[in-house]
């Protein structure tokens, strides 16, 4: 070998050999660490360098506790929520991050990793946070959150004014789309904190047309133009016009409208007209006698009227008149006096029979017998004033729903079984809150009874179907856990899951009123507690409820209520303090609440059952 190439071989050997070192390094250090991070990696300041997998995933669950602790706000519309990343359904990816993770600083052309191995105990890699969107997560972001915060849209309804229905206009509401939050959140961690997106929410369209609705109050003021008479076997009673149109209901069945007579008020203010076919006395009936009830037997008894009355009375007076019969009832007015003068008319009506209703007929001893309605299972007192008005209408409230039964898998509604609330009925003006605003209206007070209906079917532990709170807190309520109720909506309505009957019991004093629940006892309920958090200006109470079956079996399930911060101010901090003062004179018996009168509480939800969410804000009437 020449002595030129002997001294390139030498001169090469030196880095050759460092090569072969450095190979043999990162050989060893990438096996004995093949399935840990590598060394200074780091995510969002906390070091990875050394760990496993499973405790990278660890370290993204810290991360999330993290995420979770910063605030975002979310703009829709007007309305400002602060909330933060997750509750919105944005989280950290833990799998991605391990992967992520895992696979930094290696890779790439296999001659140089060894020279990236090298680096790495020079540099730091940092690596991106890693974040995903959880889609479902962030529609019940929109659901819980947003709409709530956003009006629904205001059908237009039928309504009772003077003595004629007119259309009432409807209004457009807004809802944001459950896929939009989630299509805008990754833009929102990209930007970084502070966290902060803006929305801008659709319009909702009411799904009833002015048009349509002016054609049905037209067909329903024809239909009940002129007086008539009802007649049940051989009594009879006069109705007037104004009457039969305030029994009248506009019924939606698939977006179609139609108008039906309420059947609960009608026959509610008929009954008393027909006292004479018998009483509810003589019914087979529960009474309560020392703390127990107990099954009183009787006959059967003849009320007015049938079940299907509605229909009957709606369809007679859509025909045409029985022109042979209406001959028949004049006869007695054709006849001549003794002088040979003709008698004096007074005005011929119109006779519609209805059917009587058989009482007691399926309601025997042996069948209450067989409701299990032994004990007390639940009971409620709320406090009120001695000697108001509103007294007068829960005392009202009490006397009539006093010995309902609620039969296994039935739903009791309380507006259903009530009936509306009218001056005609015995109801008076009260306290009511209109657009948060206390003012007088009938039948104000009536949800003080709600709410102790609702507390004892609580501490019951049967289904809540409908409920609603009051938008603003009354110290003779417990917090977060009462009712509010108005005619038609919202309801209070609840479901008995039991196998068991229940007999609702109120009963009052001057200054008090109590509802207990008879049945057999079935499930032991506790209130384990209540939290409260932020809804714009407004609080939202939660209350947990845990029932415990007699096999040990238990579960939680909540109810809540959302208050605004004082009155006369909506949760996005707006004034509902009307800009025209409305005069301080209560309606009387001529005038009428519009259907959408709600006592003690802005609209629905739920009942969270349904319930249903919190109602949003409305200008609709609530009763104190």
């Amino acid at each position: 070998m020449s002595k030129r190439r002997r001294l390139i071989l030498l001169a090469g050997g030196v880095p050759l050999g460092l090569f072969v070192l450095l190979v043999a390094a990162w050989g060893i250090d990438s096996a004995v660490s093949g399935d840990r991070v590598i060394r200074n990696v780091s995510v969002d300041g906390v070091a990875l360098g050394g760990l496993s997998a499973v405790d990278v995933q660890a370290v993204a669950a810290d991360l999330n506790v993290r995420l979770a602790g910063q605030p975002a706000d979310l703009t829709v519309g007007a309305n400002v929520i602060t909330t933060d990343p997750v509750a919105l359904g944005a989280r950290v990816d833990e799998q991605q991050l391990s992967d992520d993770a895992l696979h930094a600083r290696r890779g790439g052309f296999v001659l140089f990793r060894p020279f990236r191995w090298l680096g790495t105990f020079f540099t730091e890699a940092e690596l991106d946070t890693p974040f995903m969107v959880d889609d479902e997560a962030a529609a019940q972001a929109v659901v819980q959150l947003v709409e709530n915060q956003l009006d629904d849209p205001v059908e237009p309804i039928i309504e009772l004014q003077g003595s004629r229905l007119v259309v009432v206009p409807g209004a457009d509401g807004a809802t944001l789309g459950e896929d939009v939050l989630a299509a805008a959140l990754p833009g929102m961690l990209a930007a970084g904190q502070p966290y902060s997106l803006e929305l801008e929410p659709e319009p909702l369209f009411p799904h009833l047309g002015t048009a349509d609705l002016e054609a049905i109050a037209a067909d329903a003021n024809d239909a009940t133009a002129d007086d008539v008479t009802i007649q049940v076997l051989a009594s009879r009673t006069e109705v007037s016009s104004r009457q039969l149109r305030s029994w009248i209901l506009l019924e939606v069945e698939d977006d179609t409208p139609s108008w039906r007579f309420d059947e609960a008020t009608m026959i509610a203010e008929l009954r008393p007209q027909f006292g004479g076919l018998g009483s509810e006395d003589q019914q087979a009936r529960f009474e309560v006698v020392d703390g127990k009830p107990i099954i009183i037997p009787a006959s059967e008894s003849v009320v007015c009227c049938a079940l299907g009355s509605a229909d009957r009375l709606k369809d007679e007076l859509l025909s045409a008149p029985d022109d042979e019969q209406t001959d028949d009832e004049q006869t007695d007015d054709d006849e001549q006096t003794d002088d040979d003068e003709p008698a004096t008319e007074g005005p011929v009506l119109r006779i519609i029979e209805l059917e009587p209703e058989i009482a007691g007929g399926g309601e025997g001893v042996a069948e209450l017998e067989a409701l299990g309605i032994i004990e007390e299972v639940s009971t409620f007192t709320t406090n009120h004033n001695c000697c108001e008005n509103r007294v007068t209408n829960i005392q009202l409230m009490a006397d009539i729903v006093r010995g309902a039964i609620i039969r296994p898998g039935e739903t009791f509604s309380l507006n259903s079984y009530v009936g509306k609330r009218t001056t005609e009925r015995g109801f008076l003006p009260a306290g009511a809150i209109a657009g948060g605003v206390i003012e007088p209206q009938v039948g104000g007070g009536v949800s003080q009874f709600t709410t102790t209906i609702f507390n004892a079917a609580f501490f019951a532990g049967i289904e809540f179907v409908e409920y609603q709170s009051h938008s603003l807190y009354f110290s003779r309520y417990p917090r977060g856990r009462e009712a509010t109720i108005s005619w038609p909506k919202p309801d209070f309505s609840v479901k008995n899951t039991t196998p068991y009957g229940i007999l609702i019991w109120p009963e009052y004093t001057d200054t008090s009123i109590t509802v207990t629940f008879y049945s057999t006892k079935h499930i032991e309920v506790e209130d384990i507690g209540r939290t409260e958090t932020s809804q714009g200006v407004c609080t939202r109470v939660t209350t947990t409820r845990q029932r415990t079956w007699k096999d040990g079996t238990s579960d939680l399930d909540s109810v809540f209520a959302v208050y605004r911060p004082s009155e006369g101010l909506d949760c996005a901090g707006n004034s509902t303090v009307p800009t025209t003062i409305p005069p301080t004179t209560v309606p009387g018996p001529d005038d009428t609440t519009p259907p959408t009168t709600v006592p003690e509480g802005e609209t629905t939800a739920p009942p969270e059952t349904t319930a249903t969410a919190p109602p949003p804000e409305t200008t609709t009437t609530i009763s104190g």
